[in-house]
């Protein structure tokens, strides 16, 4: 495919798109320049840099439910350990000697105020070691209030968590070009990574890239693209989203000139049903134009195996085949 700049003069005039065909914004701005990141990451998040003070940007409750499992769990063990630590910081303040059976643990003071802390704070209560005098009541009595709340509320963060309802869709790595019935088409194909239902589902792809108006001025032009099926009953296997570049289609004459030279940017955004939770569910990613091949083929990626069944082979989801 031969390449040249999109920006040449004699190109001015017909490069943007029909106003019923095209967005004005699709919330990211229509004024852009060249060779800026994507909009849309490959998880589906923003590529937005929030520029904030810490206060104001930082949600305690939403870093908590959206983190990753791993980084939950380490935090929770974070904060099980500093806070014990610090109720065994205040018992040492006052003096081990308050707490009634330390000298029989045959542990360190510090240790010994730990796991006191430990069997407050989880009213455990083994009943080993016990406060003596006010001060040493006074911060088991305040330990133990903190055991509870601190309890109720990871509970509570722990069941919001399993019961958020987010998707886990697969998309392909790469989206192909490709010959499709008596022309070529833009594809690319998802899956469900996990077990449960999905239904109703519907897709929206908007394709985005740089253009020249009539007075010279380089903005955004945001349009959407027409695709052979945009609503799936169900998804027990793959689908595969097809786009025909056809003379209608907005990224036509795109593809004559070069897709790198205009800064494209392929947005989807999908969203079902989710039976096990009773809720709808909606996924974004996106492809930009080094993630597109030319000239190839998907691979079939399920097959009818001897006892009649369907095996769906997940892990080909990207399979391709260079044509």
């Amino acid at each position: 495919m031969a390449k040249r700049n999109h920006f040449s003069k004699r190109d001015r005039g017909n490069q943007a798109p029909k106003e019923e065909d095209s967005f004005q914004d699709l919330g990211f701005s229509k004024f852009a320049i060249k060779n800026r990141k994507r909009f849309i990451n490959k998880d589906g998040t923003f590529n937005v840099i929030r520029s904030a003070s810490f206060f104001n940007d930082f949600h305690i409750y939403q870093f908590l439910v959206s983190m990753s499992w791993t980084s939950f769990a380490c935090t929770t063990l974070l904060f099980y350990f500093v806070i014990n630590c610090l109720f065994a910081g205040f018992y040492m303040m006052i003096g081990v000697e308050y707490l009634s059976g330390a000298e029989g643990d045959n542990l360190e003071p510090f240790w010994t105020a730990f796991f006191f802390s430990v069997q407050t704070l989880t009213t455990v209560g083994y009943g080993s070691v016990s406060p003596i005098g006010f001060g040493a009541n006074l911060i088991a009595a305040i330990g133990a209030l903190t055991g509870l709340m601190s309890f109720a509320l990871g509970t509570g963060l722990l069941f919001a968590r399993f019961s958020k309802p987010t998707a886990s869709i697969l998309f392909s790595e790469n989206a192909i070009v490709s010959a499709y019935k008596d022309g070529t088409a833009l594809m690319f194909r998802l899956a469900n990574r996990r077990r449960n239902m999905l239904t109703n589902l519907q897709v929206e792809v908007i394709a985005a890239w740089l253009s020249r108006d009539e007075k010279g001025r380089i903005h955004r032009v945001y349009s959407r693209l027409n695709l052979e099926r945009d609503v799936l009953s169900m998804l027990p296997l793959t689908w595969t989203i097809v786009h025909p570049l056809t003379e209608e289609s907005p990224i036509k004459d795109c593809t004559k000139r070069g897709f790198e030279n205009i800064d494209l940017e392929i947005i989807v955004v999908l969203e079902g049903y989710d039976d096990t939770f009773a809720s709808t569910i909606r996924t974004h990613t996106s492809y930009q134009h080094q993630e597109l091949v030319w000239n190839a083929k998907f691979d079939p990626a399920f097959y009818f195996n001897e006892e009649g069944q369907t095996v769906l082979e997940v892990d080909k989801l990207n399979s391709y085949t260079v044509l």
